[in-house]
C-alpha cells in the first residue's frame, strides 16, 4: 500500500466522493482492504484501498477502537456477497450494520414506506 493509505485502521469507516454531494462508504479491515456494499459490484465486496478509491480521495468518517473494530470486521465479512438495494441495503446501511449502529431516520422512513407498499400492492420481486 502507498503511504496515503497507511493512516486507516481496522474498523474505520471511510468514504469516497461520487456524483454531486454523494459518497460511497466502506469499512477498513485488518488486512488493509475495504468491505463495502456496491451497486457497481452487485453487492457486498472486499477490495484493496486503491480499488475502492479508484483514484479518488478517501475520507475518514469514523474510527472504531479495539474490540469494536474486530466486531465490525466480523459482521462485515458475514455480509459478503449480500445484494445491493438503493433504498434498503446500500453502502450507508452496510457500514451502520457492521458498526452495530441504529438506522438513521431516513433509513427507517424508507423501510416503513417499503413495508406499507408491500402491504397495499403486494411484495415486489427482488432478485
Amino acid at each position: 500500500m502507498t503511504s496515503r493509505f497507511n493512516r486507516f485502521e481496522a474498523g474505520d469507516v471511510v468514504a469516497i466522493p461520487f456524483g454531486i454531494g454523494l459518497s460511497h462508504y466502506g469499512l477498513v479491515t485488518s488486512r488493509g482492504t475495504v468491505i463495502s456494499n456496491s451497486r457497481a459490484h452487485g453487492g457486498v465486496v472486499e477490495q484493496s484501498l486503491a480499488e475502492f478509491s479508484n483514484g479518488r480521495r478517501i475520507r475518514l468518517c469514523e474510527r472504531a477502537e479495539g474490540l469494536d473494530a474486530v466486531v465490525s470486521e466480523t459482521r462485515a465479512r458475514r455480509a459478503k456477497r449480500a445484494s445491493y438495494h438503493l433504498t434498503e441495503a446500500n453502502c450507508a446501511h452496510f457500514t451502520r450494520y457492521s458498526r452495530r449502529q441504529k438506522p438513521t431516520t431516513v433509513q427507517i422512513a424508507s423501510a416503513t414506506v417499503s413495508a406499507f407498499s408491500d402491504m397495499l400492492f403486494g411484495p415486489k420481486r427482488r432478485y
